[in-house]
């Protein structure tokens, strides 16, 4: 099989294979979301005071004028509905959080769409690396492509948070294929109307699902305008054009629900803690924190280089990409994308995210961060110590995602304190194994075998290698399985939690209705 459809059937089986909701509770932020969606199709409000005896309190949620709305940028609240109103045809109302219908929705919204970016972003990859830098040269990037992409897929939170009724891996997605719509017209030899205003579409769609993506959305804004001097401001303005129906949306559901266009539901927070943060100037995002920094970056609990070292071929990629002297504009463009939305993450007061897996706050720029990988493998021992990272980065996200992925900020390593620790004694997240009564053990082998083929046909695509191919791929292995050997003390409380946790995981699975 090749490697691309390798990589999109083992991310699609990880997705299908787990339910994405841990019991007792769905996660706050997807509780708040699916409550939003119920109340519009089934009681025809956005207050989610009719559901809130039936399907739970949460503390992500609004208030105005004495009635409960959801907290969250309303973007994937709008793609739901109409995917929930049509299984409403076959199903009953939910009366429980972990409904079936849910699951459905999430994997026809958030699980689609990632797909959808993941898949672009493959043949994106491979198309860059194919190009040639003159005729009759060879391809002008090394091979690595397939792995670039696995890297991103596999390495990164996107694994889970494309299983989630999260936004993250829905915007990361939304915000990819916006620029991919953008490069689909100039590598057809021009600006095409239809594609711009497509463009335009979804960039606006993933602004109000998460507005850290705003920025972002301005950067492909300037990006549909660079182009031949005389038709910049036509391009410019077809994108607007299609950015403009989603931002009226916004506008229209924030003055039915919050009294007027200009009030997100982000300064009407209901929980005391948010509500402080929404009071501040901004929301409370300011100047870069050098312990957010450090936290951000290099934390044992959820830094972005401890748990995806290969990233740190990114900026190399860069320089490498930039002193290529081809598409110089999407070189600065990814940049751009991540630091437009990495440098506010690190000035907010709550820039871990709370209890999560990784840095979920910056998923939205990981399609961004990856495309450079590729040029900064030019040589067999970069290629060599590259798919060591990535095996590395793999396992962890792979192991985290097949137990419980919330982990509170209090727990250093937690992939070796929680993700290890649960599955060594039997508790894993809920999936169709454990619904067809296999033992733990079993449940476990189709994500980690299919996680694992991918990674083994993508690395059979580099060239040669220092280390070798297999011998890179074990050590990175090795290295992951060292870092659970002796992991830090846990707290007391924290370990009460944890055995409550693995109760919860093991006395699963409920009748769901």
């Amino acid at each position: 099989m090749r490697p691309r459809k390798t990589l999109l059937f083992a991310f699609a089986l990880s997705a299908v294979w787990f339910t994405g909701f841990l019991p007792p509770d769905n996660n706050p932020n997807e509780l708040t979301r699916l409550e939003a969606v119920v109340a519009w199709v089934d009681h025809g409000t956005f207050s989610i005071d009719p559901v809130l005896p039936r399907l739970g309190n949460t503390m992500d949620k609004s208030v105005w004028n004495g009635r409960y709305y959801s907290n969250k940028a309303p973007g994937l609240i709008f793609a739901a509905i109409p995917v929930y109103r049509a299984l409403r045809c076959f199903f009953p109302e939910p009366r429980k959080r972990s409904a079936w219908i849910f699951v459905l929705v999430r994997l026809a919204t958030v699980t689609l769409v990632s797909l959808i970016g993941l898949a672009r972003l493959s043949s994106r990859l491979e198309q860059d690396r194919q190009a040639p830098h003159e005729r009759g040269r060879p391809p002008s990037l090394p091979g690595g492509a397939a792995l670039a992409a696995y890297a991103v897929a596999f390495g990164t939170p996107f694994l889970y948070y494309a299983r989630s009724f999260f936004s993250h891996a829905w915007t990361a997605a939304l915000l990819f294929l916006a620029w991919d719509l953008l490069r689909a017209g100039e590598d057809r030899g021009g600006r095409r109307p239809g594609l711009l205003l497509a463009a335009g579409f979804v960039a606006g769609w993933a602004a109000i699902s998460e507005y850290t993506a705003a920025p972002i959305g301005l950067a492909l804004a300037l990006r549909a305008a660079a182009t031949a001097p005389g038709s910049r401001l036509k391009s410019l303005a077809l994108f607007a054009a299609g950015a403009l129906p989603p931002l009226l949306l916004l506008a229209a559901y924030d003055a039915a629900c919050f009294g007027s266009p200009w009030r997100l539901s982000s300064a009407c927070e209901a929980f005391p803690a948010y509500a402080e943060l929404a009071r501040m100037p901004l929301f409370g995002l300011g100047l870069p924190r050098g312990s957010a920094v450090l936290g951000t970056l290099l934390s044992w609990k959820r830094g972005v280089l401890v748990y995806s070292p290969f990233l740190l071929w990114a900026p190399a990629g860069w320089w490498l990409w930039w002193r290529s002297g081809r598409d110089r504009r999407d070189c600065l463009f990814s940049l751009a994308a991540v630091l437009l939305l990495g440098i506010p993450i690190v000035g907010y007061p709550n820039w871990d995210g709370g209890w999560s897996l990784g840095m979920r706050y910056l998923v939205p720029a990981v399609f961004f961060a990856g495309l450079p990988l590729v040029r900064a493998l030019a040589t067999p021992l970069s290629r060599g110590v590259f798919l060591t990272a990535v095996t590395f980065s793999a396992a962890l996200h792979v192991l985290a995602s097949v137990s419980w992925p919330h982990f509170p900020g209090t727990i250093s390593w937690p992939v070796a304190n929680v993700s290890a620790w649960l599955v060594r004694r039997g508790a894993l997240a809920p999936n169709i194994g454990a619904l067809l009564g296999w033992p733990a053990w079993l449940c476990l082998l189709p994500p980690v075998v299919a996680a694992w083929a991918a990674l083994v046909t993508a690395a059979r695509t580099l060239s040669a290698t220092r280390p070798r191919q297999w011998v890179a791929c074990a050590l990175g292995a090795m290295c992951f399985g060292a870092t659970l050997v002796h992991p830090p003390a846990v707290s007391s409380a924290d370990a009460a939690w944890r055995e409550r946790t693995a109760g919860r995981l093991r006395d699963w699975p409920v009748s769901p209705r």
